[in-house]
């Protein structure tokens, strides 16, 4: 017998008398099949139970299996995609458009280049559209929580624009075929409603608005129509009364805003004045009396709105500060620092700076014949300057104490000629009256005006009466 005999006769015997051995690579590999084969039939077993069972045959309770099915399904595509749309809904020009539209709400810090920038639009563009004309300058003027929309093609050029300054306009911006832009305003107007609402005084003029609903700036404008004839500050009395007839503005049947007085009246210490609003054939508008004088005269009452007089105008006044007795050439208005002051008529800056006792002050010339000062100021308006045009009402500086002052308040001064007056008692000339070519265009615009006026107040005290009367 051979060795080889022997060898291979000692390999087949029992297993216990070998010693064992490493598993070799072969064992590895069955492993690894066996896996993968029970990986593919676990994957099998979830497609089976997902997509091809009967939705009653199988009732998967697992949460998380639920919502995989939940997403899977909206992915997969479904029979309806793969269908043509009906003819009548295919325009894929007016959907390739209408998903280029872009809207953007402004938010604060927001630029018009800011925006066009994140629209991919260049600064040649936004130069472009800033610059071309008075209406597309408002989009200089964008405030948060307005909106533009853009409609931009895929070679990043600005096609259309739209954008709302207001309630009223829209602003559109058009691309033409000669590659240049241009723009439209298009406004949109709101319905009136004309409205009455009355008032009796019985300790200021605001306390009695507020009794009677009627807003903060229709009871101001009120008192910058009859300003010139009473002073708000001086001449208000109890028992005094007042009627309205104003607009509110309405869009799609909501309040959007108030609109102009149309007449107004006011009895103030027991005299009557009346006011209706005029607009000529020009386009020119004012508050005129019924026989068509302006209630605008060419100087205001006072400088300062709704303050209390400290000092009047008097030839002796003892001095606080200086502690002597001295004229008091001009009127006294004790007010919060930093109330505006406003110019009492149209003129020229004749002086700015600090004057002695004055303060800062500032004469205006009106004219040959009137000049007014200010004094005490605590600052200047800003532009403010020798030989500057001023116009009525234009805030020319701020309350203070400068100069020989004891506290706030403004010293107004009146002079004719150079020869001071009484400001509170001074006959103020009036502006110019309606033009006699437009008495008769006047005379039938401000019947209904009045009538409105009438007719509204009647009713409103009818209204008032018991019903049993």
């Amino acid at each position: 017998m051979s060795y080889l005999d022997l060898d291979f006769k000692s390999r087949q015997a029992p297993p216990i008398l070998r010693p064992k051995r490493r598993t070799s690579s072969p064992f590895h590999i069955n492993r690894l099949i066996r896996g993968l084969t029970a990986l593919l039939t676990l994957i099998g077993a979830v497609y089976l139970f997902l997509f091809l069972l009967p939705d009653g045959s199988a009732r998967i309770e697992d949460s998380n299996l639920k919502q995989s099915r939940l997403h899977y399904s909206v992915l997969l595509p479904s029979k309806i995609d793969s269908e043509p749309l009906p003819e009548s809904l295919q325009n894929p020009v007016q959907d390739s458009i209408a998903s280029a539209w872009k809207s953007v709400q402004i938010k604060s810090g927001d630029t018009l280049a800011s925006i066009f920038s994140d629209a991919g639009l260049d600064a040649t563009t936004t130069y472009k559209v800033a610059n071309l004309n008075e209406q597309t300058k408002k989009l200089t003027r964008i405030r948060p929580g307005q909106h533009i929309s853009m409609l931009v093609d895929d070679d990043n050029k600005l096609v259309s624009l739209k954008y709302m300054p207001d309630l009223t306009q829209t602003l559109v911006l058009e691309r033409q075929q000669d590659d240049s832009l241009s723009s439209d305003l298009l406004h949109h107007p709101l319905e009136p409603i004309p409205v009455y609402k009355s008032g009796e005084i019985t300790s200021s003029l605001f306390e009695a608005a507020a009794k009677s609903d009627i807003p903060e700036n229709i009871i101001m404008e009120l008192a910058g129509i009859f300003g010139w004839d009473i002073d708000f500050a001086l001449d208000i009395r109890k028992g005094d009364r007042f009627g309205i007839v104003y607009n509110e503005l309405y869009k799609d049947g909501v309040k959007i805003r108030n609109g102009k007085i149309l007449a107004a009246e006011f009895v103030n210490n027991g005299k009557l004045y009346k006011a209706v609003y005029y607009t000529d054939p020009k386009g020119e508008s004012g508050y005129f009396t019924p026989e068509g004088k302006s209630m605008r005269k060419a100087f205001l009452r006072s400088p300062v709105k709704f303050s209390r007089i400290s000092s009047r105008f008097t030839r002796k006044r003892w001095h606080p500060v200086l502690s002597k007795w001295r004229s008091h050439k001009g009127v006294d208005y004790a007010a919060a620092r930093g109330t505006p002051i406003r110019a009492s008529g149209d003129g020229k800056v004749k002086f700015k700076g600090t004057k002695g006792g004055y303060g800062k002050t500032v004469f205006i010339q009106h004219g040959n014949k009137y000049t007014t000062v200010y004094a005490h100021m605590s600052r200047y308006a800003r532009g403010i300057k020798k030989g500057k045009r001023i116009k009525q009402g234009q805030v020319i500086g701020y309350v203070g104490s400068t100069g020989l002052a004891t506290g706030p308040h403004l010293h107004y001064e009146f002079r004719v000629h150079g020869t001071h007056r009484n400001p509170l008692t001074v006959k103020l000339p009036a502006a110019e009256p309606i033009d006699k070519a437009y008495k008769t265009h006047f005379n039938q615009q401000i019947k209904t005006y009045l009538s409105m006026l009438h007719l509204m107040k009647d009713e409103t005290v009818a209204s008032l009466k018991p019903v049993n009367e």
